[in-house]
């Protein structure tokens, strides 16, 4: 049994004549009213009428992300990936119930597992800068923010990442440069003002 429809409610099993197909829809149109379990009992129905597996276990484990049931959205997660080692999509997954859950040392293996088989993966980096950040592992994070930049040169918000990184690394004068660049963007930038006040008071002291 997989772990779809061990974690399902129990759903209609007879095939149709429509096939399958209609209760992909079905579930769609749930997901749509925010009936999630609804949504989950047609995808139960899509699978054991013939439905592809790994499509039916990485639609449940969205509506079990959705539900906040992050419990059984890993399981489907574990599954879809199971299914299909080399797709990114359940992987993905997984690093978003890791952020869901607020475990810092999760999240981090989870963006490591993306990026071992994506290796510029945006949101995956973008994680991971975020984590090292987090756990004030600033030259990691730095690292890591500079590769999103080199890719995505006009990324603010990985260039605030760089510019708080900068910051905390003591490198003002560097700092300074990337406040003034998302100043220039957008001068109501609250977060740009203080790191760019900050910076400045310390070159005065």
């Amino acid at each position: 049994m997989s772990a779809l429809t061990s974690g399902l409610v129990s759903a209609q099993n007879k095939t149709t004549a429509a096939g399958p197909g209609q209760f992909w829809q079905a579930s769609l149109t749930a997901e749509t009213n925010k009936d999630y379990d609804s949504a989950l009992s047609q995808i139960t129905a899509y699978q054991t009428s013939g439905g592809n597996a790994f499509l039916a276990n990485l639609r449940a484990a969205w509506l079990y992300y959705l539900k906040q049931d992050y419990t059984n959205a890993a399981k489907c997660y574990n599954e879809a990936e199971r299914l299909q080692p080399s797709s990114i999509n359940p992987l993905l997954g997984l690093m978003n119930v890791s952020v869901a859950q607020g475990n810092g040392t999760q999240i981090n293996q989870a963006a490591q597992n993306v990026l071992h088989v994506d290796p510029l993966n945006y949101r995956a980096q973008m994680v991971a800068a975020y984590q090292q950040y987090t756990a004030r592992n600033y030259a990691v994070a730095l690292a890591t923010y500079r590769r999103v930049l080199t890719y995505y040169p006009d990324d603010m918000t990985a260039l605030s990442g760089e510019a708080w990184s900068l910051y905390y690394l003591g490198q003002d004068d560097k700092a300074a440069i990337d406040f003034q660049t998302l100043l220039s963007v957008n001068s109501a930038d609250t977060w740009a003002q203080k790191g760019l006040a900050l910076c400045q008071g310390q070159k005065g002291d």
